[in-house]
């Protein structure tokens, strides 16, 4: 029971999910305030022939499985993207909730697994990281590990978000004076101080390391399609943050913790470091 009320709420905000990452960038970047468009109004529609969705269509992992991935009026194909956003969720949720039975610790681990979902997705298509989810996450991190039911505690938290900041700030100025151009944006600043607050200051060196190679591949991968095109570097941050919220999970797990000791990580650090010395 407790696995299927986080795999079926993990459906229904996955399926907001997506309609924050397509609304909001369209809300921060328009200029024409006629008409009513938020986050609720005007109601889900096919993007082909406009029609609005019904009930059970606003789950588009269920009315996309039923109708064979396409609309029901117009016939035209839905992108998997709107399934795959919700399914992920889903999975996530139950994900947690297996390893987390404490429902004040699960549940704002979903949240956060969410946001960053959607964090990824609209910094991937838009290049950019909302301050209005970036800076309440920050704010929320800080204060969910101040209750006790944290991954961490608040000295963690506090020294985690000034060093995630700090860390990309840091290298943000080495690049613009060495380079004379900007490298990363100031929501990458933001979204790595909201990772620290959530997980601590433990977690920074990891973060921004992994993500770093993610965000090579990313890069190779958007360069082969356009030269020119940019690098969005949140999504590496977010996957690289989940990697390591999944890893301290499954330590903290019984009888996995047995298998996966909390030393590895501590050990992975010595390991970098090592490995700059002798570069």
């Amino acid at each position: 029971m407790y696995l299927s009320i986080f795999f079926v709420l993990g459906l229904c905000i996955g399926s907001f999910s997506n309609v924050i990452i397509y609304r909001l960038p369209i809300i921060l970047f328009k200029s024409d305030t006629s008409g009513t468009f938020n986050l609720f109004l005007p109601r889900s529609h096919c993007p082909g022939c406009l029609h609005p969705l019904g009930t059970l269509q606003l789950i588009p992992l269920v009315s996309w499985v039923c109708q064979l991935g396409n609309c029901r009026h117009c016939k035209k194909n839905i992108s998997a993207v709107y399934p795959s956003v919700e399914l992920l969720n889903a999975l996530m949720y139950m994900a947690i909730a297996v390893l987390v039975r404490e429902p004040l610790t699960a549940m704002p681990l979903c949240l956060f697994g969410s946001a960053l979902i959607i964090l990824a997705a609209i910094d991937y298509r838009h290049m950019i990281l909302p301050d209005v989810i970036t800076l309440p996450l920050l704010w929320a991190g800080l204060l969910w590990n101040s209750t006790g039911f944290g991954l961490v505690d608040t000295q963690q938290a506090l020294w985690g978000a000034a060093m995630g900041y700090v860390s990309l700030w840091a290298t943000y100025w080495l690049y613009l004076l060495s380079r004379k151009r900007e490298g990363l944006g100031y929501g990458d600043f933001k979204i790595s101080a909201a990772l620290g607050a959530w997980l601590g200051a433990d977690s920074i060196a990891f973060i921004v390391f992994i993500g770093s190679i993610l965000g090579v591949c990313i890069w190779g991968g958007r360069r082969t399609a356009n030269r020119h095109a940019g690098i969005p570097f949140g999504p590496a941050l977010c996957v690289a943050a989940m990697m390591y919220s999944g890893y301290q999970l499954l330590a903290r797990a019984p009888m996995i913790s047995v298998l996966m000791p909390e030393n590895l990580l501590p050990q992975f650090y010595f390991w970098l470091l090592s490995v700059r010395s002798v570069c």
